[in-house]
Formats: C-alpha cells, sequence, structure tokens
C-alpha cells in the first residue's frame, strides 16, 4: 500500500472511531477526530505520483 492510501485508511479508521466513541465522553471524540483530521492532513500534503507515459500509437493496429 503506497503512502497516500496509508494516510488515508488511518484517516478513515480514526474518523469511524471518534465516531463511536462520541456516544460516550466527549475526550476520547476530540483526541480520536483530531488524530484523523492530522492524518487526512499529511496525506494532502504526500507529492502525488506521475502517471505513467502513454504508450505510442500503432498505427499498424489501425489499417
Amino acid at each position: 500500500m503506497d503512502a497516500i492510501a496509508q494516510a488515508k485508511h488511518t484517516a478513515r479508521v480514526l474518523i469511524s472511531e471518534a465516531r463511536v466513541r462520541r456516544g460516550g465522553n466527549g475526550h476520547g471524540f476530540w483526541c480520536f477526530f483530531n488524530s484523523a483530521q492530522s492524518a487526512r492532513l499529511r496525506a494532502a500534503a504526500l507529492p502525488r505520483p506521475a502517471p505513467p507515459p502513454a504508450l505510442p500509437i500503432q498505427p499498424e493496429l489501425f489499417k
């Protein structure tokens, strides 16, 4: 799993944990919410990988 996908997954897990803990005391909610936000911001700050180069068109395939 690349770094961007891992950070997004971490943010999703922490957000779901925060939603579960919201019913109890408020401290658990804000702890997990802040962790999820920081994971989301780290994922947004990572450089995006360059797309693979396009393959050249082979004209002989279209004759």
